[in-house]
């Protein structure tokens, strides 16, 4: 059901009413809005409050564009969300009117919003406002009330099927009771909602490098068990814990998982570490091999510490795993990884109304093609091709398209020096 008069309400003090025949000023207004809330994209803070004193009586006077609902949602969403410093102090409120905003907007565009966007996808949006209220629960320590907050993102629109397929395989990967490091918000939802609404792999403990930049982060991931209490003191300590800008950790679980005792490695940038590496650091130096580690594959390389597949991280596929042995890579054990990795429904469509879907979901392909420039650098080019041509297969370009187009050329351009039997690089 539409729900335009849920969400007005004057929330913006002071918005002036449009008279509904005004179409040039209607216009005008709307790009007024529009242009401010662009500062985001410029890396710059919009003034929130101003932009939804125009865009509120812009969706009562024409409540059927989607455009105007899309911009008029993020607008209440970011002035509630406030800073990442303040985003646990977030209102339900409001939270409910954003997340009605961009449900009008989905209705209106019938599930395939065209208009111009922002940083996220509508559906991503909805996703993001209920898991922030589900982590603001936790955060209290009410995990029922968490839970509501979370099957509200799948009731409402913010939880797709083929992407949560490609989350769950990421937990699959994951060793028991291992750490999962992440990077982004569909990581941090989604993976919540397996956890908590769907009761799927609960033991993994998941913490996103983003949040550690954070003051609340630690002590959330404590109270909702992901960390224990001497591990939270431990990521809290100052330092950054280098001897000559390496990092060095010792290997407690020796005799269980075998490799170097101690391993150590250069950490990139190390005069210029953040809170959220420091934390990072001391998690795996207090950890010290007693629990599995793995990093998603598309977290950058500038938040791994320096971590990369040519020292202690082996691909698995779509996450790496911290290891002992800078030796331990095995082409025969990926390909074998690589084989579980679920293919596209045909069926399937609805993930590419959103293109943030459509970013995640190809990273089933570029798993194929990390395994394809390691093959490469093994000297085994016949098997890079193969890797290659295998992930065109199975995820044509028909079923999972590229997400941008500079992403499509880059691929071809590894698969035509492949088929030249030349080196892959990155």
């Amino acid at each position: 059901m539409f729900k335009y008069w849920l969400v007005l309400g004057l929330l913006f003090s002071g918005a002036q009413i449009l008279c509904a025949q005004d179409s040039v000023s209607y216009a005008n207004e709307l790009r007024k809005a529009k242009d401010e809330m662009g500062a985001m994209l410029r890396g710059e803070r919009p003034d929130f409050i101003r932009a939804g004193k125009i865009l509120e009586p812009l969706v009562s006077v024409n409540p059927g564009d989607a455009e105007a609902w899309y911009y008029f949602g993020y607008a209440i969403d970011e002035y509630n969300m406030g800073s990442s410093e303040e985003m646990l102090n977030a209102s339900l409120q409001l939270a409910m009117r954003a997340s009605d905003a961009f449900q009008n907007c989905i209705e209106l565009s019938e599930g395939n919003y065209k208009g111009s966007r922002l940083l996220f996808d509508p559906h991503t949006k909805i996703l993001t406002i209920w898991g922030n209220q589900a982590l603001r629960y936790f955060n209290k320590g009410n995990k029922d009330s968490a839970y509501w907050c979370l099957n509200q993102a799948a009731i409402r629109g913010g939880i797709n099927q083929s992407v949560l397929g490609y989350f769950r395989q990421v937990m699959q990967e994951c060793g028991q009771n291992a750490y999962l490091f992440t990077n982004g918000d569909m990581y941090v939802y989604y993976l919540a909602y397996l956890q908590t609404v769907q009761k799927f792999r609960p033991d993994i403990n998941c913490v996103d490098l983003n949040f550690l930049q954070t003051s609340w982060a630690v002590p959330l991931y404590k109270k909702m068990d992901v960390i224990s209490d001497s591990m939270a003191l431990a990521m809290q300590q100052g330092g950054r814990n280098l001897v000559n800008d390496s990092a060095i950790v010792l290997n407690e679980n020796l005799d269980a998982i075998g490799g170097e005792s101690i391993i150590r490695w250069k950490v990139q940038k190390p005069s210029s570490m953040a809170k959220a590496d420091m934390a990072f650091l001391n998690l795996l130096q207090k950890n010290q091999f007693r629990k599995d580690v793995f990093i998603a594959a598309d977290v950058p390389s500038n938040m791994r510490l320096g971590l990369n597949v040519d020292n202690y991280l082996q691909l698995r596929g779509l996450t790496f795993k911290m290891v002992t042995d800078t030796s331990s890579s095995n082409l025969n054990f990926l390909e074998s990884r690589l084989s579980r990795l679920n293919p596209i429904p045909v069926d399937d469509s609805s993930f590419r109304n959103n293109p943030d879907n459509i970013q995640v979901l190809n990273n089933y392909r570029f798993a194929y093609t990390a395994a394809a420039v390691m093959s490469s650098a093994k000297g085994d080019l016949k098997l890079a091709l193969d890797l290659i041509d295998l992930s065109l297969r199975k995820y044509p370009e028909i079923t999972l398209p590229f997400y941008a187009i500079q992403t499509k050329d880059w691929f071809y351009s590894l698969k035509s020096q492949a088929e030249k039997g030349e080196p892959l690089k990155w």
